[in-house]
This record gives structure tokens, sequence and C-alpha cells, in this order.
């Protein structure tokens, strides 16, 4: 699995290091209970998924960094964006190499990004014109990959950090404001991977709604263990929250555990 996106899915993995095997199936850094390289106070969804949550063998090839954006071109981060990170996909692993010996049948693709996008743009952009911009970037960015043998795909959406202490904190406008953006952004998303399957009969793709899962445990937090929908915790376990920007380990279970459903259709789940 070749991952892609931002802080809510890095694990700090170095193309130039220890790379992934059937005996560490994370390559580097090294998978602890700490979540060395993730945040979230432990394990995130992509190592729940390689290493626990799994039928078959998952090696993770996880380019994801945080702070990305789609393309900074479009909406600069700081931090190294999607473009960058599939430009480092190709330039280390299209040719299929020895340290990293897919083929489009046992390959799944995934990209969880658009956090930031939304976080940069919905205080001065309008979703019309961004938002058909920053897909047009994603469709091109999955084309490459799609030249250089990707059959499989999993999208996921961006969950309603409208509704964490962060945004929260800055008043009820701001959160709408917030949520506008995200609607917008996923039904972009949605129209986009539709737009995919169609010009590709070949490809098969899952959409994993991130945004329905939160939204499930911040409405009901009790019955998930949890005080409340918005305590911050950096054990990673007490709270949604690690900090007021970030789910903890314990979210990330709960979602690689429900995203296994949807991920049965490409066997190794």
């Amino acid at each position: 699995m070749s991952q892609s996106g931002d802080s809510y899915s890095m694990t700090s993995f170095n193309v130039e290091g220890t790379q992934p095997s059937a005996s560490n199936p994370m390559g580097n850094p090294t998978l602890d209970y700490k979540g060395t390289g993730a945040t979230g106070g432990g394990i995130n969804w992509i190592g729940y998924l390689t290493t626990t949550d799994n039928a078959s063998l998952v090696l993770s090839y996880n380019l994801a960094i945080g702070g990305a954006t789609i393309d900074n071109a479009i909406l600069n981060s700081g931090y190294p964006d999607m473009t960058g990170q599939v430009a480092t996909f190709q330039s280390n692993y299209s040719t299929k190499p020895a340290s990293a010996p897919w083929s489009s049948s046992d390959s799944v693709f995934g990209f969880w990004i658009g956090i930031n996008d939304v976080g940069w743009g919905f205080g001065g952009y309008d979703t019309s014109v961004l938002v058909p911009t920053l897909m047009a970037q994603y469709k091109s960015l999955i084309e490459e990959i799609y030249a250089d043998g990707g059959r499989r795909f999993l999208f996921v959406n961006v969950p309603p950090a409208s509704r964490s202490p962060y945004i929260l904190d800055q008043g009820e406008s701001v959160s709408q404001k917030h949520a506008a953006w995200t609607t917008a952004y996923n039904d972009g998303l949605a129209s986009m991977r539709a737009e995919f399957e169609d010009a590709h009969d070949d490809v098969e793709t899952v959409l994993y709604d991130s945004w329905s899962f939160m939204t499930k445990i911040l409405d009901q937090p009790q019955q998930y263990g949890y005080p409340n929908a918005t305590c911050i915790d950096d054990n990673g376990e007490s709270c949604v929250w690690w900090n007021n920007y970030h789910p903890g380990q314990k979210y990330h279970r709960l979602q690689a555990a429900d995203m296994k459903g949807v991920l049965h259709r490409f066997g190794a789940w």
C-alpha cells in the first residue's frame, strides 16, 4: 500500500531508510506503541491496517507529510505538498524496484488529503472557484499513478475538523464557514472520483467516508468510551482529541476497524 496525505496519515517514513518487508511491514521508523512518527499519541490508521487489521500481508510505503496540501502552487501551507509526494513515488517506486516489487493487481494507492486545503482555503477563497482547481490537480496526480500501473485507489474524504477544539475555539461563525468549505471539498472529491472511474474501465476505487464516521463518534462519544466530544488528552486513548486538531490513537484504531469493510474488495483486508 502506498499512501499520500498529511498529518492524519503520516508515520514519518523515509524512502532512504529501511524498506518494508514481511518481518517489518512499516519499514521505518519501527512501529511502536508510542506511534513514533505519527500524530495521535500512538499508532495511526495506517499502522493498524498494515499490522493488525488485515487478512494478509500488507507492506506500507507511507509518503504522507504533516501540513501537506494538494499543491503549494494552489494553497501553500509551507510544508511539502502531495504533488511532491507523488513525485517522490515516481522517482523511487514507479519502476517497481526490488525494494518495492509491486504490481497492478496487488497494490493499493491511498490518498487522505484535504484537511489543510480546507484549513487554508475556507478563510478567503470561493469554493466554486478553488475546489475545482484543487480537484483538477488531484486528478492529474492519480492519473500519473495510473500511468505507472496503479489500478486500485483508496480516497478518504475530509473529517469534520470543524468540530475540533481548534476550530470551535474560534467561534460559531468560523466553525460554520469551515464546515461549509468541508462539504464543498468532499462533494468535489466524490465527483472527481466518479470522473476518474468513468475514464478508466480497469480501475477499482473506494471512497471512505471519514466525515460520517467521525461525525458518528462526535455525536455519541460516550458510546465509544469518551467523556465528551471536545476533551483533549495526549495519551491518545481517553479523549477523541490528542491535541486541539488531531484525533488520538483510539480514534485511529476505531476508524481502521471500520475501514476494513470497504477495503475488503481489495483482498488484503
